[in-house]
């Protein structure tokens, strides 16, 4: 899967979100880069869900909010969104 972008606003702020697939240690991951030194892993679960996985302290609302980008991205016709704004 090529790489994509998640754009949307949250508290009047506007964000832009590359994420990629990535496989790693026998998991496979979305990785949404937040910024040079942010990001947050999804992993999907067998109930469809994602668990998130971050390295430092990201907002929640932030966290949950790119996760429900990224289930409308991914669930888009053709799997191939080019935009996720509301």
């Amino acid at each position: 899967m090529e790489p994509f972008i998640l754009d949307f606003d949250l508290h009047g702020k506007n964000y832009v979100i590359p994420v990629h697939l990535h496989h790693e240690h026998g998991a496979t991951f979305y990785r949404a880069s937040i910024d040079d030194e942010h990001a947050v892993e999804y992993y999907r679960q067998e109930n469809g869900m994602f668990k998130s996985e971050v390295d430092a302290y990201i907002e929640p609302d932030l966290i949950r909010a790119i996760a429900t980008r990224l289930m409308e991205y991914l669930h888009k016709p053709n799997g191939h969104g080019t935009s996720s704004l509301p």
